[in-house]
């Protein structure tokens, strides 16, 4: 009986150690695909995030564009429709390349709105810093956003837009900083 269970033990030992190796291959493999899938995360985070400011950017832009009488104004909103809409279409050409289907960042789209919704109701110099501010803000968001994801995003075609929109938010950010100091903080802390 003894010998019959000390077969036993080693007969199950050995399966054990003849398991072991094939179970952490296979959790390796597993292991393996969670960084793809936490990769693909980052791609689609970052596509979507680059969709929804490009796209709050551009349709702020416009309506301050209309919006306004202040000519240094005019001239920024423009540029940032410009740039934001040359971004955009970079952006699709990119996502339509890797197959990634461009969503919007839900947050960023809501706060992106009521912003615009507010500088509707706002006129002339209020209005004018209040955008300036705002453009400040979303900037510096933006940025460090796109920094944060930047490390983790593997695919060439979305990397290489974020590469190239960096340093574009950061003109940006530069213009409204000017524009800013130009037009003086909104009064009052509102908005």
């Amino acid at each position: 009986m003894r010998i019959f269970r000390n077969t036993v033990l080693l007969a199950a030992g050995g399966m054990l150690a003849w398991a072991a190796p094939m179970l952490a291959q296979g959790a390796g493999s597993q292991a393996s695909t969670q960084p793809s899938k936490s990769a693909a995360s980052a791609n689609q985070r970052a596509a979507d995030l680059l969709n929804t400011i490009n796209k709050n950017e551009v349709d702020e832009a416009k309506m301050m564009a209309d919006h306004t009488q202040n000519s240094s104004v005019k001239d920024f909103a423009q540029m940032l429709q410009n740039d934001h809409q040359d971004a955009q279409n970079k952006l699709e050409s990119a996502a339509q390349q890797s197959n990634i289907s461009l969503k919007t960042n839900k947050s960023e789209q809501q706060q992106g709105q009521a912003e615009t919704a507010a500088l509707q109701k706002l006129s002339g110099a209020s209005a004018d810093s209040s955008f300036a501010r705002d453009e400040v803000r979303d900037h510096r968001r933006a940025i460090r956003q796109l920094q944060r994801l930047q490390p983790q995003i593997t695919d060439p075609q979305i990397k290489s837009v974020v590469q190239d929109t960096i340093p574009v938010l950061q003109k940006h950010l530069d213009a409204a900083e000017k524009l800013q100091s130009q037009l003086g903080k909104p009064g009052g802390g509102s908005h």
